[in-house]
């Protein structure tokens, strides 16, 4: 593949890694025990459990989900001519579930869990396709290098947007905002650096469809 194709498909690595390092795993935890559920936990009928229980709970379940689904949405990547349409799908889908988080505050248990799940699932189903794309982009000798170029693009743009994020956080004051409303704006922004850098994949990312692949039994 050409140059530009090669760069935008690691773009889509850097674009989804602000969801990974500012979402995931650097704010969201966080604001979600601190915020969300608040210091005296959660009750869920007669069940008194921890913000911490309930989102090691949420993050098994949405590896769950994506579990179910990894082997049709893989049947896909494989023998469909709509890889990059998938991607894309998933990809805005994430992100927008990612900027809505914005709007939880305090109480909005169920909402916030809700969301990140979508959000969850949208980043590893669109992984599943950017990850297929790699015989479309890289010939056999090639592949590794560029595979390491994904990488790479992923940690300096996911490192990047994290940096923002925590500096935003702590720096809180000097802004003029609460430390609740600096976190929601950097999960604000991370859902839209994933969408935004993901146009550099829709606009020069390439699907070889000249030779579909078809599913036989035999």
């Amino acid at each position: 593949a050409s140059k530009k194709i090669v760069n935008g498909w690691a773009m889509y690595d850097w674009a989804n890694s602000a969801y990974v390092t500012t979402v995931a795993v650097g704010v969201l935890p966080a604001y979600f025990a601190s915020v969300v559920v608040g210091p005296n936990g959660l009750r869920i009928g007669n069940i008194e459990t921890s913000a911490t229980a309930v989102w090691a709970f949420v993050v098994a379940l949405s590896s769950f989900i994506t579990f179910l689904f990894a082997p049709v949405l893989g049947a896909i990547a494989d023998f469909s001519a709509a890889k990059k349409r998938f991607l894309l799908a998933f990809a805005y889908g994430g992100s927008l579930f990612s900027m809505l988080l914005y709007f939880c505050g305090s109480g909005d248990v169920y909402r916030t869990l809700f969301l990140f799940i979508a959000a969850q699932v949208g980043y590893i189903g669109s992984n599943v396709f950017y990850d297929s794309f790699i015989t479309d982009v890289a010939s056999a000798e090639k592949m590794d290098w560029i595979s390491g170029k994904g990488y790479s693009y992923g940690y300096i743009g996911g490192g990047l947007q994290f940096a923002f994020a925590l500096a935003l956080v702590a720096g809180h004051n000097y802004v003029g905002i609460a430390e609740s409303t600096a976190a929601r704006i950097a999960m604000l922004t991370a859902g839209i650096w994933w969408a935004g850098f993901s146009l550099f994949t829709l606009k020069y990312l390439r699907e070889d469809v000249a030779a579909p692949k078809r599913m036989t039994l035999f």
